[in-house]
């Protein structure tokens, strides 16, 4: 669906448009459009979605199947741009102060003795990631902790004197959500619902709270990749909304400014981020909890290919979701910032050659909605077997397996409990499920999960594969993940391994073995 501003800048859908999606996308130099996409594609960075709105209008609305327009999306670490808009309403509302010291909100929760550069960080030093600490702590981590995440940071050394290093860290944001939390007496997402969410027409979302209900502040927000666009939009146009200010007055220009000219995330080694080489290649810097760049180009940014770009010199924003992995995803702002310098320039246009290219990523829409096809025909249909598992790597205790004509329904008992999956065999069947998969997301793990569950057996002369080797996947609909689970049966049990598309670690975890009850 195309859509259009209204002279108030407000998103609107236009169904009775007489142009068609390639006249509309001619208005803007589609070659480096098309050209992106075909280079995602060979690289393997799946989209999600590819939205783009450019003087006043939204040209591109793309989804890929499965995920919806209706779904919400994971954004990672997109969400520290909201936690910091959180921050500009409460300085405004004169809640606190982006000079105040850090220690000063956190009264009795502090170390015995407060290290002298503990005492000297301020709100800004936390909004710029310069803390002065040693390490940079992931979500993929902190969210393993059964006790609250500030903890965590207050204890952590601050080896050098705030305001001078960068190090990237999820936990600083999420002290930065605390702090909020505390001044308010709200946590960031009731905080930001009057101010930010209901103003932009944001009704469908959820935040994830930590173990003491401070609302995740460095990766926990899900909202539909439109309502990200509506919020890149309401930045492009200096915080006005419908005529309306919203966002707090210069604060867009605060949050995108260069205060760090430098900015490198850091080296994973699986548990933290450690600081990279002194010589490390930074392609841009850092605001607010934005990524911003010399040519004042910035973007809200969360792993696995999450991004909302605002050009504010031309005049566009760009939103992506997706699934991307590790050594990708890092390259997709810098592809998204070469593409749409050139696409939103003007002086660049060539009406013919754009109109052909335009149509190209027309046809290049229509594809990617179009279902992925389960190829299986019946196999074992009737058999009924369960499992049971020693402790393993998966948290799997039990499973049992149904063959039916038309679906596989699979019961699995792990570390969270019962569940139930019923895949479709020649058709996708959309539920939901909390079944056990943090090891592999990130260490992310919902309660309800919307997934579409499909399963076919593997085709002999396929490599390795045997005809009793049954293959189910997972697509997480409002997530990047893909699971693969494969059941390897014989005479006395089943062999379980599983996999998933992308992670922060491993994707894979080692098979193991049930024993037929």
């Amino acid at each position: 669906m195309i859509q259009d501003a209204d002279h108030t800048g407000r998103l609107r859908p236009t169904h009775n448009r007489t142009v068609t999606m390639a006249e509309d996308l001619a208005t803007m130099g589609m070659r480096p459009v098309h050209t992106l996409l075909q280079d995602l594609a060979k690289r393997g960075m799946r989209l999600h979605s590819l939205l783009v709105h450019w003087q006043g209008r939204t040209l591109l609305d793309l989804w890929q199947w499965p995920h919806d327009p209706d779904l919400k999306h994971k954004l990672h670490s997109a969400t520290k741009s909201f936690t910091a808009s959180a921050v500009g309403f409460a300085e405004a509302e004169g809640l606190l102060g982006l000079d105040d010291p850090v220690v000063a909100f956190f009264d009795g929760r502090l170390p015995a003795v407060p290290s002298e550069n503990l005492r000297r960080m301020r709100v800004r030093d936390l909004l710029t990631m310069q803390t002065g600490h040693g390490r940079g702590l992931s979500g993929a981590t902190t969210r393993l902790r059964r006790t609250g995440w500030v903890g965590e940071f207050l204890e952590e050394p601050v080896v050098e004197l705030p305001g001078r290093t960068f190090m990237y860290s999820s936990s600083t944001s999420h002290v930065l959500s605390a702090i909020v939390q505390e001044v308010s007496g709200q946590p960031v997402d009731e905080y930001l619902r009057p101010r930010l969410f209901e103003p932009l027409g944001i009704v469908d979302f959820d935040w994830e709270r930590d173990p003491e209900g401070v609302a995740s502040g460095g990766n926990g927000l899900s909202l539909r990749p439109r309502d990200l666009l509506s919020f890149g939009v309401l930045y492009l146009q200096d915080g006005v909304w419908e005529g309306k200010r919203i966002l707090p007055s210069g604060w867009p220009q605060k949050a995108s400014a260069l205060h760090v000219r430098r900015a490198v995330s850091g080296d994973w080694n699986g548990t933290e981020l450690v600081r990279p080489p002194a010589d490390a290649v930074a392609d841009s810097g850092y605001g607010y909890q934005f990524w911003t760049t010399e040519d004042r180009i910035y973007n809200a940014s969360g792993i696995f290919g999450q991004e909302c770009m605002v050009f504010p010199d031309q005049g566009g924003v760009v939103v992506v979701t997706g699934a991307m992995g590790d050594g990708t995803y890092h390259d997709l702002p810098e592809m998204l910032r070469e593409t749409f310098r050139d696409a939103f320039d003007e002086t660049m246009r060539d009406p013919i050659v754009d109109a052909a290219e335009a149509e190209a990523v027309s046809h290049w829409v229509r594809r990617a909605r179009e279902p992925e096809l389960l190829r299986s025909s019946a196999h074992l249909v009737g058999f009924r077997e369960t499992y049971d598992f020693a402790t393993n790597v998966h948290g799997l205790r039990c499973l049992s397996v149904e063959v039916r004509a038309d679906a596989v329904v699979l019961v699995l008992e792990d570390d969270r409990g019962r569940h139930t999956i019923e895949h479709g065999i020649g058709q996708w069947t959309q539920q939901c499920t909390g079944v056990s998969v943090w090891r592999l997301h990130h260490s992310y793990q919902d309660a309800v999960a919307a997934i579409l569950a499909g399963a076919r057996w593997s085709v002999p002369g396929e490599a390795g594969a045997r005809a009793d080797t049954l293959c189910l996947t997972w697509h997480f609909l409002e997530s990047p993940f893909i699971d693969q689970l494969t059941l390897r049966f014989d005479a006395d049990g089943v062999t379980v391994g599983h996999e998933v598309n992308v992670n922060s670690g491993p994707t894979e975890l080692p098979p193991v073995r049930g024993i037929r009850r």
